[in-house]
Order: structure tokens, then C-alpha cells, then sequence
């Protein structure tokens, strides 16, 4: 595979409008849609003095032909504090995965998670509460799904979380994200095991259960936290450790200078020294890490493996521009 076609080595997808990234066009959409809804009264109807917005997903719903909400009910809110709540987990969450990720990603983590959890949340109402036609709306999956994608990228990370809006504490990223997700799981199971939960309360615990857990098992698909979880990592036969030993070394040797039995000097710097194509010697540089990337996870890398894949994209960069 070329080196221009790995995802990374792409430049990041940008949104129709430019310089504007897809998260800050999916935040926009969500204030936009709460505007016309609740400012404007569009997109919904009054009903005994209440204001009940359109685009919420249920079983009912989507049995009625109502396909769009698979994607509508992410940006539709309840009330203001719906959504100061929902925007204010995306706006750290959202920012991060669009920083670390890109835009492509942002958006597939976005709809991945909101679709995720809301299948949890109607499979938990149809076939356990027989409830079919409550709709679930907000973006709360997808906050939920890009906090835990960030946190699998960066679980070290500390952060101060307002226990109650008012106690700070700090707190590890990882730490956050698995205390909210056994959260959610111990108040859903709470409410739909024993009715603990007042009526009033409609959370959909299952659908930030669902949502979190897509967003962990996106951003591990791609390599982070361990070992890729894909079908050739996880299913099919992988080499003996000597072999992955002899990839690994193999991969610090072409880091190395080296010399042939005359004393030439073969680096891939003194290939392209002598006329040959960037892109072979970057190639032939890039191309361990990646197998090592492919049978241990981008996690295995060490700094110097790390520095030569941001040179190679800093080069690939480089050549793009116009003369």
C-alpha cells in the first residue's frame, strides 16, 4: 500500500465550509436546530401549552418510515439545559477527538455512538418495558462515545471535574470516562430492575451506555490502547513472538545508518541523496513501523518510531505544496 493512501497520511477532511471543522459544524447544528425548534416554534407542535420538537427516534417511528431520525434525534433537545449539558461534554470531548482524530473520524465516532445508543435504549424500552413509542432525542450517545474515543487516546491525561458543579477534582481522563459509563450502567440497571429511579426521570441511561461504548471500540479499531481490534488481530492466525521480535528489529535497524562491507553508506538519507524517489526512502523507512503498528498496536511504537512517522507526514506535506 502507498504511503499516501494510509488514513493518517491524508490531510484531514474538512468540512463544505471552509476552515470550519466537522466538530464545530456538528455543535453549530445542534444550537441552530434548538433555535428554530424552541425560539421559533419549527419543526414540532404544541400540545397542551408544551412545545414538543419533531425528530426524536423510537420503534414507532422508524415502523412508520421515519428513517431520517436515525440521524435527526442526535441534534433535537428538550429544554435549554438539555442542551447547555449535552454541548458542554461536547465541547471538551468533541474538541479533543477532532484535534487527535480529524474530521472523518469525528463524524463516524459522532453517528456511530448516537446510532449505538439509541438501538440500546429502544431495545431496553420495546422488549423489556414494552415501550415503543417514547422518542429519544439529544446528543448525549455521541458525548458520551467521544469522551470514551478521547480517553482511550489519552488516558493519562488530567482534568478537573466539578463533583455536584461545585467540587473540584482532579482526575485521570481514563478515570472519568470508565466512572461516568459504570454510572450510567448501575442507574439504568437501578431503574429497570427495581424501579429505584423516580418516574419523572427520563434518562436514557442505556442509550450513553450504548454510545460510550462505541466510541471505546472505534478509537481501539484503530489502534490505540493496545492492539487493534480488527478481524486480522483478533481472528486470524498471528506470528510466533520471534518473528514479531525480527519485525521489530528489522524496524530499528532502518532507523539506523548503514553501512555496506566496503564502508558505503546505504542509509535511506544517502538513497535519496543519490537521485532516488522520496517516496521509496520513505517507504522503506515507514513501512516496518507500520507492521509493527499492525501486529503489537500503535502503542508498541517507541519516541524515535513516532518522530519518523511525523517527519515522513511532515515531508508528504511538504511536496504537496505548490511551487
Amino acid at each position: 500500500m502507498s504511503l499516501t493512501d494510509r488514513d493518517y497520511m491524508r490531510e484531514d477532511p474538512r468540512t463544505p465550509l471552509r476552515g470550519v471543522t466537522a466538530f464545530q459544524a456538528v455543535a453549530a447544528l445542534n444550537v441552530v436546530m434548538f433555535v428554530l425548534q424552541h425560539g421559533f416554534h419549527q419543526f414540532g407542535q404544541m400540545w397542551k401549552g408544551v412545545f414538543y420538537p419533531f425528530g426524536g427516534i423510537s420503534v414507532s417511528a422508524l415502523a412508520h418510515g421515519q428513517v431520517w431520525t436515525v440521524f435527526s434525534h442526535s441534534f433535537v433537545h428538550a429544554d435549554i439545559w438539555h442542551l447547555l449539558l449535552n454541548l458542554l461534554l461536547l465541547g471538551y470531548a468533541g474538541a479533543g477527538v477532532q484535534r487527535h482524530f480529524g474530521s472523518r473520524h469525528f463524524i463516524a465516532i459522532y453517528f456511530l455512538s448516537s446510532i449505538t445508543g439509541a438501538a440500546a435504549e429502544m431495545a431496553v424500552n420495546g422488549w423489556l418495558r414494552g415501550d415503543t413509542m417514547t422518542p429519544l432525542i439529544g446528543a448525549s450517545a455521541s458525548a458520551f462515545g467521544l469522551l470514551m474515543a478521547l480517553a482511550v487516546v489519552l488516558p493519562g491525561e488530567e482534568i478537573t471535574a466539578l463533583v455536584y458543579f461545585i467540587i473540584p477534582v482532579r482526575l485521570r481522563l481514563w478515570t472519568l470516562a470508565k466512572g461516568l459509563f459504570l454510572i450510567q450502567l448501575v442507574f439504568g440497571l437501578a431503574g429497570l430492575v427495581s424501579g429505584l429511579l423516580p418516574e419523572g426521570m427520563q434518562i436514557a441511561y442505556f442509550a450513553h451506555v450504548g454510545g460510550a461504548a462505541a466510541g471505546w471500540f472505534y478509537a481501539r479499531s484503530l489502534g490505540y490502547g493496545g492492539r487493534p481490534m480488527t478481524y486480522a488481530s483478533q481472528w486470524q492466525p498471528q506470528p510466533a513472538m520471534h518473528t514479531r521480535k525480527a519485525e521489530m528489529a528489522r524496524a530499528r535497524r532502518m532507523s539506523r545508518p548503514q553501512l555496506d562491507l566496503e564502508g558505503e553508506d546505504t542509509s535511506p538519507a544517502a538513497s535519496r541523496q543519490a537521485g532516488a524517489p522520496i517516496e521509496k526512502m520513505i517507504e522503506e523507512q515507514v513501512n516496518p513501523i507500520l507492521e509493527k503498528i499492525n501486529i503489537a498496536g500503535i502503542g508498541s511504537l517507541t519516541d524515535e518510531e513516532r518522530r519518523t512517522l511525523e517527519r515522513a507526514s511532515r515531508i508528504m506535506n511538504r511536496d504537496k505544496l505548490p511551487d
